[in-house]
């Protein structure tokens, strides 16, 4: 039950976080292209890079950290499913370019992000 609860928490704070940082984002570059989600995804994979090697080699806490930073907290700011309805929304309405460039840039730009995060874990520690 307690791992529930850290994971349910993690999960909120990230939702919020998403939402939060998303708006500020789309705000800042228009809603043109998902910019706030690519945003958050980009990052969001970045800080599970990070944290995966952060918490699976440097500390007694882990499967805790894990559950309530990665599961919870990071699977609550991480947007995947909005990333597939945006995509859907683009090929939908025939804009094909967008759609390519969009699916390009979150898969490569999130693989490059988690990349980057597990290099400044290693810094890290």
């Amino acid at each position: 039950m307690g791992s529930i609860l850290i994971v349910g928490a993690g999960g909120a704070i990230g939702s919020v976080l998403r939402f939060w940082v998303g708006s500020r984002v789309t705000e800042a570059m228009g809603s043109e292209f998902a910019w706030g989600t690519l945003t958050v995804n980009i990052a969001g994979s970045f800080l599970i890079g990070f944290l995966a090697f952060v918490i699976n080699t440097k500390t007694p806490l882990g499967e805790l950290l894990r559950l309530g930073l990665i599961v919870g907290v990071l699977g609550g700011f991480t947007t995947f499913s909005a990333f597939s309805a945006e995509t859907l929304t683009l090929l939908l309405s025939q804009q094909w370019l967008r759609a390519v460039t969009y699916i390009s840039a979150s898969v490569l730009l999130c693989i490059f992000a988690a990349t980057a995060g597990m290099a400044a874990g290693r810094q890290f520690s």
